[in-house]
């Protein structure tokens, strides 16, 4: 079984603000700022997520979650939830992409193209998420989400992004391997088989069971991982 996704913390600094460089990370970083109760949480955010506190992030489909000081008496997850772009939209999406060979060399290379986004979105598919596409849980008592915690680790995965946005795509439910599949399938006029979409429920299995061994002890969110899991793995099959 394919390894599960864990990405490296990183603790780079961009100028003050720590600002994301691709315009696929900016719109990212501006879909959850939005988000925001309080201005003065992106700064503490920004902060937290340079400081090297969180732990190695865990990203699957829809979902993601990072520990806050891990290995120290009193650690934190902070979790976030990714709403899923549905069959249809992916469809969309691929449909767009295999309309022109240099829209699949730019993502085969890890380009994000905007016309492609643009194009996919006036036909009904919006890959990029919006502020109402994004939950965030976590088990600080901050009376308002997204906390500190769960900003720090949007920041993180901002930077990430930037550097491959296929992070993206997978936070809004398409592995690298079911899309390219997709599109080379319309590409080539062969329809899909659906064996990409079961070998990705096996590998959100082995992310759901990384998520559940990086949590402190007592918490509910990788429950609700688990749950969340089975329910997508219900439909599939």
């Amino acid at each position: 079984m394919p390894d599960p996704i864990v990405l490296p913390r990183l603790t780079r600094v961009r100028g003050a603000a720590a600002r994301s460089t691709t315009w696929w990370g900016r719109a990212f970083v501006r879909s959850f700022e939005e988000l925001t109760v309080e201005a003065g949480d992106l700064v503490s955010a920004r902060s937290l997520a340079r400081s090297g506190r969180l732990g190695a992030i865990v990203v699957l489909e829809a979902m993601s979650s990072a520990v806050v000081d891990p290995g120290s008496t009193h650690p934190l997850m902070a979790q976030l939830k990714v709403h899923r772009l549905d069959d249809g939209g992916w469809r969309t999406f691929a449909a767009e992409a295999a309309r022109e060979s240099g829209y699949a060399a730019a993502l085969e290379a890890g380009d994000l193209p905007a016309d492609l986004v643009e194009h996919a979105d006036e036909a009904g598919a919006e890959v990029l998420p919006g502020p109402g596409d994004i939950d965030s849980a976590c088990e600080c008592d901050a009376w308002a989400q997204p906390c500190v915690h769960a900003l720090a680790l949007l920041y993180q995965l901002a930077w990430q992004i930037d550097r491959d946005p296929y992070h993206l795509l997978l936070l809004r439910g398409r592995t690298r391997e079911a899309l390219l599949a997709e599109i080379s399938a319309l590409a080539s006029g062969t329809a899909a088989t659906g064996l990409e979409e079961r070998e990705a429920a096996g590998i959100r299995a082995a992310q759901v069971l990384a998520l559940a061994a990086d949590a402190p002890p007592g918490h509910g969110l990788a429950d609700a991982a688990v749950a969340a899991y089975d329910e997508a793995v219900a439909r599939l099959l």
